[in-house]
Formats: C-alpha cells, structure tokens, sequence
C-alpha cells in the first residue's frame, strides 16, 4: 500500500509558505499571526513572518508545465502582486534602533569561515549577479572618494560619508543556512524571466568589501600574491581569530564615518569577538585554563609562553592586526596594549620556527617572511608613540642581516626594506627618550648628570647611524615582480631609499652632534656643506630627496599607503631660510620658493591619501603639518634661527611634540 501511495502523484500543489518552524518539520502551518498555531502549541517562538527573505534565484529558467498558455501571464503576475504584497515589509531595512539592539546581542552565529574559503581571488566577490548597475559601481566606490571637495580646502574636517548606506543588513541570522525559497511562477510562452536581486548577509557584505578593497589599501601592491589576499583566505577558513579580525577591519573601513544609523557598534563587535579568542589563544600558550570565551580576558602584557609552546601563524597575525588597525576604530587608540604581550609572542613564535639562533641567518619562505615584516613594521610605527629602551627592540637584530636570496620578494608593509624599518623603530626610540630627558624636573648640580645621559644617548645615536649608513636598498634588478602593473620594482626601491633618507633626517634633527663631516651632505640634495648652518641645511636637502623621489612614485602606484609618515617626517622639516642679513639673498629666496613648492606638493599628496584611502588618521597628519608649517613661519618672521645648537636641548618645531601638545597622536601606518 505505501508503494502504490508513493507513486500517486500529488493531487495539490505544495505549500511554499508557512514559518520557518514548520517548514523544518515538513508540517502544514497554518499561516496564524503573529505566531502560528502549531508553534504556540508546542511553546515554541514562532519566526512569523518579519525575519529577512533571501530570494531564491536557482528556478530562474522558462517553463510550461502546469500553465496554460493562454493565460499564464496573468495568473503569473497575479500570483507575484500578491505574494510581493506580503513580502513588501519582511524585506525592509532594519532601523538603526533595532541594529544597535543586534548587535549588542550577537549571539546569533554570523557566516563560519568555511563559507568564506572562495574569497581569495581578486575577482571573487560575494554579491549577487543580479545587482543593478547603480548598487554594484557603489558597492566597489571607496567610502572617502566623496571628500575631495571638502578636504581641498586645506584639508577640511568634514566627514566622509560612508558607503554603508547602501548595503540592506540581515539582522536575524538564525536560520541562516535556511533559505525561504519565492518560487518564480512558470511564465510559459510569454517568454518572460524575472530576476531578483538578492539581499546579501551582513558577513557577506564585510567579506565583499575586505577583498574588494581593504586588503588592497592595506598593502603596498596588490596582485594574487599579497599576503593580505592569499595568506588571509587560506587562514580564515580554520581560524575564526583572523576571520573576527578581518571581519573588524572591514566593518572599521566601511562604516568609520557613519555612526548615525547604528553602524558603528558593528566594528566594535567583531574586535571585541577577536580580542576574546585571542585571550583564549594566549591562555593555552601560556598553560593557563579559560573556560569559556567570556569567562576572563587575558591581560596581554602577562602573557609568557611556555618555551616549548607552538604559536600559530595566525595568532601572531591576529594580534598584529589587532593592534595595526586599533586607530581605524578611533584615531586615538594606539594598539600600544597589544605591543607588549605580541613581542613575547613573537620571541615563541621564533623559537617555534626555529629562527632565534643569533649565529644562522634566519632563512623564511613567504609566511614566515611577511609575518616578521608585518611585526618589524608595527614596531616602528609604535617607536614614535611609546617610550622604551633601545634594548626592547633587540630581538629584531636577527632580522637585520637575513640570508640573502636569489631574489627579493616585497613584503605588504615594508616593501623590500626590512632592515631600514628595524633602525627607523630605533631612531623613533632615541627621539622620545631625548625628550624625556629634556623634561625631566632637574635636582641641584643635576644639569651635569642630565648630560651625562644625553652623552650616552649620543653614543646610541652613532652607533644607529652607522648601521643605516652601511645598510643598501636592494638592486631594482633582483627586486621580483609580484604581478602589479600599478607598483613595479622601481617604486619599491624608492620607497625604501625614502624610508632610509627618512631615518637619518629624524636622527641629524634630533642628534645634530653626529654630523661629523661634509661627506653626509652628499645625501642631501643641492647643497652644499656650511659649517655655520650645516643641520638645518642638511635636513631640508634630505627632506627636497625624499619628496622629489615620492615625486617620481605615480599617484596610482599601491606604495602610497606605505607613504603616510614620510610625507609627515620629510613635511615638517620643510622650514624656510632664515635671512641672516636684513634682506634675504638670491640664494635663500630661491630656497624659500622651493619650500612652499614642496609642501604644496606634500598637501596634494596627503589630500590623495586620504580620498584613496580614506582612513581618518590620515586627518591627523594633515592637521599636524598645517600646524608645524604655521609655527615655523612664525619663528622665521621673528628673526629667530630655526634649532640653537648652543642648547642641546633646544630642538625645532616637531611634528612629534605638536601631536603630543595637540592630541593627535595616532597609528602612522
């Protein structure tokens, strides 16, 4: 008998409506509101019929079975009026009311990183391919290309709209594997086909915006070879850390500049997600038990893994991450508190690939190679922001003389000049200390000991300059291409000459007493050697090399997220000539033209950093340049010579004490 009944066709068509519940149990519900019969029966919460409707685009075809030809355009199209009807207020956006309620409760499962395995590829995006044409250019517009016009006007402050308007969110997830299918009717011989589009999750749309964009501005090149696109696919498929943070870092971007709507806890949601699997990372390494997620939060700094602990690649890169992009959420946040836990991370993970002997130089595949770039690159942009000793940086002296290969491969961040980071972040050290020093509340006769520590702070200094003098920027030659037709090995060679005329203008500016000869002039550019001026010359003849080498370095090339603080360092020592007579002389005037040509170029480029990337640190940097420039011209115009080398102490206007004085310290990189 249950033969003969299986083969009996069905006499009526299946229902495709009904909630979600009774759908799962393949009942018949009957369709009560607000909740059905059965689910209230049962004392189960009824879905109803206000959750978000995925549309179901997969019976998209031509059919003409079950219709009639005579009249199945207008059964076809009194069937999709009703049911759209019904449909019309399931599918609105979510208000900004009921987002901030979501997400102060995500305890609904988002997209698991095994969904996310086929996002690697330049090409491959999330989006539905019925988007229309106005949605899909917008969903790929960078959210700060709008700001041209008001930042123009010597960097206006106005926010930048964000792009996240346009993107409908999901703010019910629980059946996300579930699809409430809207079967298209069967439009027979009208030849017709309706296509739909397809709102996307809110994982989706991260994921879509991370691999479109944000691993593109995060690196120096972008091609199928950065890290940021390859490495970052590959590890979000088992690591829900990287997944959470790479889910921070696209929401931080997309949303920055669009609080209003209840966006901007979204960000703070997923680094708040992957600061708690990153303390239970840190817990296990360190032979500690944590039992559950929320149950304590690892304190960062006291961590101390077990010698024979294995660190992970994507631990490490998920506290690097954690703390490069702190400034994303909020300009003021530094990351500084991740600093101190990721250095003895780092130490494990060293000991872990066996890349601590100090008598072997360190040989690394790619991996192990852009981690160690990644984390040489955030210690130098902390250097200026942290005040340390020089020897907390020394477990990076390894990394200073590689093995050196048959070929030099760029790193996202560092380009093809690791090394010259690794003496930056220690220029960046001895600057703060000596600012230390100079405030320091002096007891009696202690003006000698406070020399005393500017002494051996000059023998540090030496002993740095020295290293960056001897270190060599590769041949463009041996630089590989990395199939970037916007970044070729010439731009990464002259970022790497910038970042090392960058190291030693900072440590001439600071440590004048080293300029020992006129030999260092020939870094600079068109000067000659004085011996009454020679620091403030040879400061501004580093600085004319260093923008008239970012000069070179087209606009599109991808190197120009990597730009950020030398157009800061080389910005700010751009001080016009004092007149040592009451009228100037040819030769200054001339200097002084070239001064304001730089930084007009310097204003130009910053201005396209941040429409390009539209990170809002970058205002920061604008604000402080603005600022250094003014108060420079006021010392110029009252006579006064810029830097007193009679006083040691006596240093010129900086970018690093107006940041201080002003607030806007921040995340360079």
């Amino acid at each position: 008998m249950a033969d003969i009944t299986a083969r009996n066709p069905r006499r009526t068509l299946k229902s495709r409506s009904g909630c979600a519940t009774c759908k799962r149990r393949r009942v018949k519900c009957d369709e009560g509101e607000p909740s059905c019969r059965r689910c209230t029966k049962t004392g189960l919460e009824c879905p109803g019929y206000s959750r978000p409707v995925r549309w179901s685009t997969k019976y998209e075809k031509n059919s003409t079975t079950h219709l009639d030809s005579a009249n199945s355009c207008a059964e076809s199209f009194a069937w999709f009026e009703s049911h759209a009807k019904k449909l019309s207020t399931a599918i609105a956006p979510p208000s900004p009311a009921g987002l901030s309620a979501n997400m102060a409760h995500r305890d609904e499962p988002r997209v698991r990183p095994d969904q996310a395995s086929a996002l690697g590829s330049p090409s491959t995006t999330v989006s539905p391919q019925t988007e229309s044409p106005d949605l899909e250019d917008q969903n790929h517009e960078s959210p700060a290309l709008s700001t041209s016009s008001s930042l123009a006007n010597q960097f206006g402050l106005s926010p930048v709209p964000s792009t996240g308007d346009i993107f409908e969110e999901s703010t019910d997830d629980v059946l996300s594997t579930e699809e409430i299918e809207l079967i298209e009717p069967y439009f027979g011989d009208c030849g017709m086909s309706l296509s739909l589009y397809a709102p996307t999750e809110q994982s989706s749309v991260l994921l879509d915006h991370y691999f479109s964009l944000t691993c593109r501005i995060t690196s120096c090149f972008d091609s199928l070879y950065n890290p940021f696109r390859s490495e970052v696919s590959r590890m979000i498929v088992d690591s829900p850390l990287v997944f959470n943070c790479v889910m921070s870092m696209s929401a931080a971007h997309l949303y920055q500049n669009d609080p209003g709507n209840g966006s901007g806890a979204i960000p703070l949601g997923f680094q708040t997600e992957a600061i708690s699997l990153l303390s239970i990372e840190l817990a296990k390494i360190a032979g500690m038990e944590v039992e559950s997620p929320g149950s304590e939060v690892v304190q960062l700094g006291a961590v101390v893994p077990r010698q024979t602990s294995l660190v992970r690649d994507d631990v490490l890169l998920g506290i690097i991450l954690l703390g490069m992009t702190s400034a994303w959420h909020n300009p003021s946040s530094l990351g500084l508190s991740h600093l101190h836990g990721s250095r003895q991370l780092f130490k494990a993970w060293m000991s872990t690939n066996a890349l601590d002997d100090p008598n072997t130089p360190p040989s690394m595949n790619k991996t192990q190679s852009f981690l160690v770039s990644s984390m040489v690159y955030w210690e130098a942009m902390s250097s200026f922001l942290l005040d340390q000793e020089t020897e907390a940086l020394s477990y990076l002296d390894i990394f200073c003389s590689t093995a050196a290969p048959s070929m030099i491969y760029p790193h996202p961040w560092t380009g093809v000049a690791t090394p010259i980071f690794i003496f930056l972040a220690k220029v960046g050290t001895l600057m703060r200390k000596k600012r230390v020093l100079r405030n320091l509340r002096l007891f009696k006769n202690g003006e000698a000991y406070q020399r005393a520590l500017y002494s051996e702070l000059l023998e540090d200094a030496h002993t740095v300059e020295q290293n960056i003098l001897k270190c060599r920027i590769p041949f463009i030659s041996l630089i590989e291409d990395i199939g970037d037709p916007h970044t070729t090995p010439e731009h990464f060679h002259a970022i790497g000459r910038c970042y090392r005329l960058a190291a030693l203008l900072e440590l001439y500016r600071a440590f004048p007493e080293i300029i020992e000869d006129e030999s260092r002039f020939d870094l600079a550019a068109d000067f000659a050697y004085d011996p009454v001026n020679n620091q403030s010359q040879l400061v501004l003849g580093l600085a004319f090399g260093i923008l008239r080498t970012l000069e070179m370095v087209p606009e599109d090339s991808h190197t120009i997220s990597t730009q950020n603080l030398l157009l800061l360092i080389a910005g700010s020592a751009l001080a016009q000539v004092s007149p040592t007579q009451l009228q100037e002389t040819p030769a200054q005037a001339k200097v002084n033209e070239e001064v304001v040509q730089w930084r007009r170029f310097v204003r130009n480029r910053v201005l396209h950093l941040y429409t390009s990337i539209g990170l809002r640190p970058i205002k920061h940097v604008a604000i402080t340049l603005e600022e250094v420039w003014s108060r420079m011209d006021i010392v110029v115009k009252s006579g006064s010579v810029m830097g007193d080398q009679n006083n040691v102490f006596s240093d010129q206007v900086h970018w690093m004490d107006i940041m201080a004085e002003k607030k806007l310290e921040t995340m360079l990189g």
